[in-house]
């Protein structure tokens, strides 16, 4: 655990944030409110706390932010949402630092991120991805069990329509924010399959979440894809598919990490568990310098291995590529990675929402930060100009990073 020291800014975000709950309200009441407020801040000028700093300062900035809702509390003359103005200041302040990785959450988004952590959802139980031929939703698998895979979906086939919401390049996530619901509705959906349409209805299911896939390859080799690293459920589906493998007679590996944008730390600290020796699997440093180590026991598997990544391999799955290579147990083919190493913490607030900053970096076992770097591969091998937008559509024969995996491991 990092002891965490809340800057004179922060303070002032956490008054906000926690202390007013009469936000915009009657006047004469709040400003009498606010006058406490800052003659307290003012009192305690000069006086170092657990927490952090305050000093006079503090309070005229919260004084000067009281002054401008007041003004417009008492001389706009059109409606507003006053709580949405709440909403846009607080994350406003997050912005503000520059961080992309760092934002507030509402109460509702920080529910449905705290939801689709669970590792599972409503829905019909889909890997899908935007087609930039049809500007529909692209099927790239359905998941075991799923109300997709009962109603007949297949991989190649292409949702052109949901809820009556037709396929374009703005309608995207549309489509995608209407197909799922609560458990038992049906969802209508159009799907192109070749040059045919055929309309389905749906019946959405809690469905669990799958993010790793594995099939066996040509002699033995065993390709296993991690979309990504969030859930709950990452690292015991990889025990589960490498004992698959395992039992298959696999006796070489390729981990296929492009695209996958990280997830959380005990998952992929799981999973590199089972690849590494004994040793650290992470070292995660603070702001302060602090360093907390992550380690590995002395199981591991012994095979030859390779790491496939791109630039949209992010943040973990940069992790899970340096960490094998930092052991010296798999080449890495493909393009540079995307370069963030830095780990975010979610702090929850009192009224349900929530703000995630960057706490600490994210440093592989040799404590080499990749971070706005990225990783280069052994091996750098670009992908057909055709397949670049169309990754997942791109048929194993045309896939020349994998290709040079597969030649790699058999040389």
């Amino acid at each position: 655990m990092f002891k965490k020291r809340i800057t004179p800014f922060a303070c002032i975000v956490i008054s906000i944030l926690v202390c007013i709950t009469t936000a915009l309200g009657v006047s004469s009441y709040r400003s009498v409110l606010e006058k406490e407020r800052i003659n307290q801040i003012r009192s305690e000028n000069g006086t170092k706390t657990e927490d952090g700093f305050i000093s006079a300062s503090d309070a005229d900035k919260y004084e000067k932010l009281s002054q401008l809702l007041g003004r417009i509390e008492g001389s706009y003359i059109h409606n507003y949402d006053e709580d949405l103005s709440w909403e846009m200041i607080y994350k406003a302040v997050v912005q503000s630092l520059g961080d992309d990785y760092s934002l507030y959450l509402t109460a509702e988004e920080y529910a449905a991120m705290i939801d689709s952590g669970k590792g599972n959802f409503v829905g019909i139980g889909v890997h899908a991805t935007y087609d930039i031929d049809t500007h529909g939703v692209y099927i790239f698998g359905t998941m075991p069990d799923s109300p997709a895979e009962k109603a007949g979906i297949q991989t190649g086939d292409v949702i052109i329509e949901a809820e009556g919401i037709e396929a374009s390049e703005e309608n995207y996530y549309k489509i995608i924010d209407a197909i799922p619901g609560e458990a038992g509705t049906e969802v209508s959906v159009k799907v192109l399959r070749g040059e045919e349409t055929i309309a389905l209805k749906i019946k959405r299911q809690k469905v669990d979440s799958e993010n790793v896939l594995y099939e066996k390859l040509d002699n033995n080799i065993a390709f296993i894809r991690i979309l990504s690293f969030s859930g709950t459920t990452v690292s015991e589906e990889f025990t589960k598919k490498i004992a698959k493998a395992q039992s298959d007679g696999c006796d070489k590996f390729i981990f296929d990490v492009r695209n996958n944008g990280g997830g959380y730390l005990d998952e992929i600290a799981g999973v590199l568990d089972l690849l590494l020796p004994e040793g650290p699997i992470i070292n995660m440093v603070d702001k302060n310098g602090n360093i907390s180590t992550v380690d590995s026991d002395a199981n591991c598997i012994k095979a030859p291995m390779i790491v496939l990544c791109n630039d949209g391999t992010a943040s973990a799955a940069e992790l899970f590529t340096a960490a094998l290579r930092d052991y010296d147990l798999a080449k890495i083919v493909g393009k540079t990675t995307f370069g963030k190493g830095t780990l975010q913490t979610t702090f929850s607030v009192s009224d349900g929402s929530a703000i995630k900053l960057s706490t600490a970096f994210y440093n592989p076992p040799k404590n080499v930060s990749y971070d706005k770097i990225g990783i280069k591969p052994d091996f750098e091998v670009d992908l057909k100009e055709e397949w670049e937008n169309r990754f997942f559509k791109m048929p194993k024969e045309e896939d020349t990073q994998l290709q040079k995996a597969i030649e790699v491991l058999n040389s």
